[in-house]
């Protein structure tokens, strides 16, 4: 079977866990996933709910080695929540604390589903410069955590009948 790990499987995979995540809860009626690099998600952002699990474009680099080529993604995503009163700083530092968790909630899933046959393209795959930054907006009272992360994928370098003579 060729697999060439393609981004809509990474992006709904993501959107899987955040559906089966206890403190996300992601549904088609109340959203809690986002991505970032699609219009047509953008509008439906106003219908967010928090905690929001937000993913930013996805990009693709290739590294060639004499037998085989690996794919490798940059990923990241955003754990946000709504804070009304921004001089609560009790609430701040849970918040912060409660979205680094759920990130982390995040790796170690990831990491444990690539043993798993119902997800055959995280099969091999590598986590490498995982980082996990505090960030905040005022403007929109978001608080959260940024993970940022690149994985190594393997890539099918098959061509058969994918151009013509």
């Amino acid at each position: 079977m060729e697999t060439n790990n393609l981004l809509q499987d990474f992006t709904k995979y993501i959107e899987t866990l955040c559906s089966k995540h206890v403190e996300i809860k992601h549904s088609k009626e109340k959203k809690h996933f986002i991505r970032l690099d699609n219009d047509e998600m953008l509008q439906e952002g106003k219908y967010i709910h928090y905690p929001v699990v937000t993913m930013e474009k996805l990009t693709a680099s290739y590294s060639d080695q004499e037998d085989n080529t690996t794919k490798n993604r940059h990923v990241e995503m955003m754990f946000l929540d709504h804070i009304s009163d921004t001089g609560n700083f009790n609430h701040i530092e849970n918040t912060w604390s409660r979205m680094e968790s759920i990130a982390e909630d995040f790796i170690m899933k990831i990491k444990s589903d690539r043993r798993s046959r119902k997800y055959p393209f995280l099969k091999n795959l590598k986590m490498t410069g995982i980082e996990l930054d505090f960030v905040e907006n005022v403007a929109t009272l978001l608080w959260g955590v940024l993970l940022s992360f690149d994985i190594e994928l393997p890539f099918s370098g098959c061509i058969n009948g994918k151009f013509s003579d």
